[in-house]
């Protein structure tokens, strides 16, 4: 890299930053114009590093707008690099009241969650109906190879759930286990 190439990098790298703290800061603001302004720029110039606070601002906002547009914002994620971060904050108890909407993003957005398949079958069988939903239709969307050990596993544990739910869920995890029987096995 010549000496001109690294001065315009070092020069740039700065500002991006810069814009990236910016557009975190203008999320948290009281004045809708400027959060809506922060997820046009996101939608532009987006970095995983925006997830955390994005979120926050979903669960704190009171604009119906708002939250539409940064749901509609998560569901187009393309950077599997955001895979990890997403699971963290399903398995983080201060997000409880949007998880169905972060277990969503899988789906919608197309990311490859298939190693962390436990967690979403471990997320059916403890959370809600609409949580389960959800993880149902992750699951389905998985084209991953699966070990045996790990599938057989995941079933045992939700025969369990099974035996012990009084709700209508037990529907629904009687149908994640079914299409846990469909995935591919690595025998």
């Amino acid at each position: 890299m010549s000496f001109f190439l690294s001065l315009k990098y070092i020069m740039l790298t700065p500002k991006k930053n810069t814009q990236l703290s910016n557009i975190i800061a203008d999320l948290s603001s009281k004045e809708n114009k400027k959060i809506v302004f922060a997820l046009e720029q996101l939608r532009k110039h987006g970095k995983k590093e925006a997830f955390l606070p994005l979120i926050d601002t979903l669960i704190a906002t009171t604009d119906d707008e708002i939250k539409q547009e940064i749901i509609n914002l998560l569901y187009d994620l393309r950077d599997q690099t955001i895979v990890e971060t997403i699971i963290s904050a399903i398995n983080n108890k201060k997000y409880t009241s949007i998880k169905p909407i972060l277990i969503s993003i899988f789906w919608q957005s197309s990311l490859d969650g298939s190693q962390y398949i436990s967690t979403f079958v471990r997320q059916a069988i403890k959370g809600d109906y609409f949580i389960g939903i959800e993880v149902l239709s992750v699951i389905e969307n998985f084209n991953s190879t699966f070990s045996e050990e790990e599938i057989n596993d995941l079933k045992f544990d939700l025969d369990e759930a099974i035996e012990t739910e009084e709700t209508e869920k037990i529907n629904l995890l009687i149908s994640i286990k079914t299409i846990l029987d469909s995935l591919n096995i690595e025998y």
